[in-house]
């Protein structure tokens, strides 16, 4: 080889390898379909930054248990969130309304996410035999046809949980209901000369993973959706940090982010590339605590929701609040003495550490639950805004 080729050789692979190490990491954010008709509901489609999105997991669809039908929370809800607004007139929806139409217009896919907490009792059964399975797989093809997704995202939560009617043979069901999913998209892609996507919501405990038959899973999935948040909340004894990135104490080294990725990379031996975290836009309030570590009487419901606590709750509080910040969890957290009100949150500068953690470890990206909730009155996204101008820094250096 001359000196010339040798040069643009070395050339090419150096570029090549910028790339790759310049990759754009994936932003993942969670919609909850259910919130269109609340007071407060301030996303709708037209509103969402799809430009700082790469896939919007649309949450969610309810499997039957024959597989035979997949269907939303809420029919009208749906049609017009996903579709847009109908002309009257012709029967046909306006173009660039729904929020598939729009986000597939600034280059970002729309995933259609299945099951949830309150939604995974179907699943053993669905997945306990060959017929409904493959009835399942080609319900999903159907979804796909109908709206425009770009995939599939399977939020079974959890195989072999008794809660959720599962069984023992939920773990190698699991791994069946997925197989038979990928190759149905597979098919269906190689007709459309496109790629569909298939990826799950996975937990961030070794007592959950194990009931997965993660070896196999990571194969078939193209994407790994790691729930790290709720690892405490008010169904536990003592308040605690809903999603802290470190350990807080010597006591609680596995309830945290570093754990869950050190969990699936190096126990389960899935490519870190494959592993999106998730990031918490949503607190957990303590009643009756004005400490970590104690002793609570369940979520403040007096003066935050009953339907939660998102971060547009928390600023629209924060001067009632003291804030803290334990540097061992890169956690923040608030306390109002006078309410006896301690409220385990993510606020920018917690996020931005997650988001550079992830980038540092050669992580996939990221996952929001969910967009809504740092979505405030004037139109800003804090938290997102973190995490995309961390990810974007990271690509020009």
């Amino acid at each position: 080889m001359t000196y010339s080729r040798l040069w643009w050789s070395l050339l090419v692979i150096s570029c090549l390898s910028l790339c790759a190490m310049a990759q754009r990491k994936e932003i993942i954010g969670y919609y909850p379909s259910w919130k269109w008709n609340r007071p407060h509901w301030l996303l709708t489609p037209d509103k969402i930054p799809y430009e700082k999105l790469t896939i919007i997991n649309y949450a969610f669809f309810i499997p039957s248990a024959d597989g035979k039908n997949i269907a939303g929370k809420d029919s009208v809800g749906d049609q017009l969130l996903l579709r847009g607004v109908k002309d009257k007139n012709t029967g046909t929806y306006f173009p660039h309304t729904g929020l598939v139409d729009l986000a597939h217009q600034h280059g970002t896919k729309v995933m259609i996410s299945l099951g949830g907490w309150e939604d995974s009792n179907n699943f053993p059964e669905l997945a306990a035999s060959e017929n409904t399975r493959q009835a399942f797989a080609r319900s999903c093809i159907e979804l796909i046809e109908q709206y425009g997704f770009d995939g599939i995202d399977i939020d079974w939560e959890f195989p072999c949980l008794a809660d959720h009617k599962g069984t023992p043979n939920d773990k190698e069901n699991y791994t069946k209901l997925l197989k038979a999913t990928r190759e149905s998209l597979d098919a269906y892609g190689k007709q459309t000369d496109r790629q569909y996507l298939l990826t799950a919501a996975l937990p961030a405990t070794k007592a959950g993973a194990q009931n997965v038959e993660m070896e196999e899973v990571a194969t078939l999935l193209d994407m790994l959706n790691i729930m790290t948040y709720d690892l405490n909340g008010e169904w536990d004894a003592f308040s605690g940090h809903n999603a802290p990135l470190y350990p807080p104490r010597t006591d609680d080294s596995l309830r945290n982010i570093n754990a869950a990725l050190l969990l699936y990379t190096v126990i389960f031996k899935v490519p870190a590339s494959k592993v999106n975290l998730g990031v918490p836009f949503y607190a957990h309030t303590y009643r009756d605590c004005t400490a970590l570590y104690t002793s609570h009487k369940g979520a403040d419901v007096e003066h935050f929701s009953t339907q939660g606590c998102f971060y547009y709750d928390i600023v629209k509080s924060l001067d009632k609040f003291t804030r803290h910040w334990d540097d061992r969890a890169k956690a923040p957290y608030l306390i109002n003495s006078s309410w006896k009100t301690l409220v385990s949150y993510d606020d920018e500068e917690s996020i931005g550490y997650k988001a550079r953690y992830v980038v540092d470890n050669n992580a996939c990206g990221l996952i929001i639950w969910e967009i809504t909730g740092d979505y405030l009155e004037n139109g800003e996204t804090p938290l997102m805004d973190v995490i995309y101008s961390t990810f974007m820094n990271s690509m020009k250096k």
